[in-house]
């Protein structure tokens, strides 16, 4: 028989503190990557969900662009319709009808027919009761709707007046004719 004997001190194991060390490391390392890991999987599903919502927003713009350009068209329309109505207004025999209501042609110092069946009319007048007399002989009229005073100002030796008269585009046409 044969027997050892070993007079060395045993020796702590030497690998212990840095295997624990490096599995601490290794566990630490594979939490960061998994937390890594969830924070994409995270972002990536908010960028989806952001993209989806762009889409949704960009759809609903374009349906909107789609509306606002029908609404011009038909705002365009609109204004042509009334356009070629204005053609048919009697512009010239209404400006001499105008005219014809002032003591002299002179004291008609613009004429403009609006798109709304609208005239207004800058004159000059001498006195406040010629404006009056004016606006009365104005409503008189039955194609006048109503006469407004928009504004009054004393000049040196005149009154100027602003009017803006109400027109019925049909009695108008029937009483004055149309445009030639």
């Amino acid at each position: 028989m044969n027997t050892e004997i070993n007079f060395l001190e045993k020796q702590p194991k030497k690998y212990i503190a840095p295997l624990v060390l490096g599995i601490v490391c290794i566990l630490l390392l594979a939490c960061a990557i998994a937390v890594f890991l969830v924070q994409k999987n995270t972002y990536e599903n908010q960028i989806e969900v952001k993209k989806n919502k762009a889409s949704q927003l960009e759809t609903q713009l374009l349906e909107q662009q789609d509306e606002f350009a029908e609404e011009q068209k038909l705002q365009e329309l609109q204004q042509e319709v009334v356009a070629l109505k204005a053609e048919k207004i009697p512009n010239v025999i209404l400006y001499k009808e105008m005219l014809a209501f002032l003591s002299s042609s002179e004291q008609l110092l613009s004429y403009d027919y609006t798109s709304v069946n609208q005239l207004i009319i800058d004159a000059e007048f001498v006195t406040l009761k010629e404006v009056s007399i004016y606006v009365n002989k104005l409503l008189k009229q039955d194609y006048v709707k109503g006469t407004e005073l928009t504004s009054v100002s004393k000049m040196k030796t005149s009154y100027q007046a602003t009017l803006t008269i109400s027109l019925d585009s049909e009695i108008l046409v029937k009483e004055l004719g149309e445009n030639d």
